[in-house]
């Protein structure tokens, strides 16, 4: 019996090892560096579009939520990311008086949700809260010019003695029909009352309220335009929760499943993260079946389509003066 015969093996090349380790090195420094690149060109469009640094905020609190219970996207929820958009003068920010008469609304209600620091404590977590009225102090009394964008039917007032009126000038108290994210509620607002009069003498700025806590507004601060970091543009729900997990507050996390936020929210963040481990293998396992079973059908059929275009320009059309005429018969001839 013939012994078996072995191919050859065609000996390496000097250096091959060594130049496919660089090549993989050379790949993963690239790879890295797009994805430094990717991650800086959001950051600036990020913020190009705020004009804030940092860009976002993680809500910490439930002042903000429309239920006890569950969170809803397009609302202001414990453990959303918010993002901040800077808001330097008073034309920038669109109180709940303002949107209201108009019809514009952010997160579920009139007006705009608006950033601010305490003026106090201004190193502390700043505010989330919705702009109700922008009041400007007059003396013992103050007004509210925005008052007047409503029909009177639906807000009243006392001046000096406890006087109705419907004048936005002069007001000890006013009061608001059909507010809250329900409408179903009736608010007075005493600016006679000893905290909010205590901050009232900073001069103009905004009477605030959490939309979770209404009809209670805000008395122990009163946050004037400087004050003010920005106000409230989109939002990326449940994400804050990993930021409130790593470094607790008083309030919200401590730890997993913390009735401090809803517990959908915790569901929506633990299906969020599986989503983003798995899409590196979605999108590998896309890539490959359209390699091994999408383009190899698709090819054939845009070569052919190709090829038939191709002939098409090469043969130009023929004009009817191209064509001869048909035989016709000489004069003279006879048949059989």
């Amino acid at each position: 019996m013939a012994p078996d015969r072995l191919s050859p093996k065609k000996p390496r090349k000097p250096g091959a090892k060594g130049k496919e380790k660089e090549d993989g090195w050379k790949s993963w420094v690239r790879d890295l560096g797009i994805a430094v690149l990717i991650m800086v060109v959001i950051l600036a469009g990020i913020y190009a579009y705020t004009q804030v640094w940092p860009p976002l905020v993680v809500v910490e609190s439930s002042s903000m939520q429309h239920s006890g219970t569950t969170s809803y996207i397009g609302t202001i929820d414990t453990g959303d990311l918010v993002f901040v958009q800077a808001a330097p003068t008073r034309v920038d920010v669109i109180t709940y008086l303002q949107g209201r008469a108009s019809g514009y609304s952010t997160y579920g209600d009139y007006g705009d949700v608006i950033i601010f620091r305490l003026y106090y404590r201004p190193g502390e977590t700043p505010i989330i809260h919705r702009a109700i009225m922008y009041v400007i102090p007059n003396g013992s009394y103050v007004d509210v010019p925005d008052l007047s964008l409503l029909p009177p039917a639906e807000w009243g007032g006392r001046a000096a003695g406890g006087v109705p009126t419907h004048v936005p000038y002069g007001l000890e108290s006013v009061w608001v029909n059909h507010m809250g994210f329900d409408h179903n509620l009736n608010i007075s607002f005493d600016f006679t009352d000893q905290s909010l009069r205590g901050v009232l003498g900073r001069g103009p700025g905004y009477l605030t309220m959490g939309d979770h806590n209404a009809p209670g507004y805000d008395k122990t601060w009163f946050p004037t335009q400087a004050d003010i970091i920005g106000h409230a543009r989109g939002e990326i729900p449940w994400f804050g929760l990993i930021k409130l997990l790593l470094t607790p507050t008083g309030n919200c996390a401590q730890g997993w499943g913390d009735p401090c936020a809803p517990q959908n929210s915790w569901d929506g963040l633990a299906l969020g993260l599986v989503f983003l481990v798995a899409l590196p293998f979605i999108l590998e396992a896309v890539g490959w079946a359209w390699g091994k079973y999408a383009w190899p059908r698709i090819r054939p059929l845009l070569r052919r389509k190709r090829d038939s275009e191709g002939k098409e320009a090469e043969e130009p059309p023929t004009s009817p003066e191209d064509e001869e005429p048909p035989d016709e018969p000489r004069e003279g001839s006879s048949g059989p």
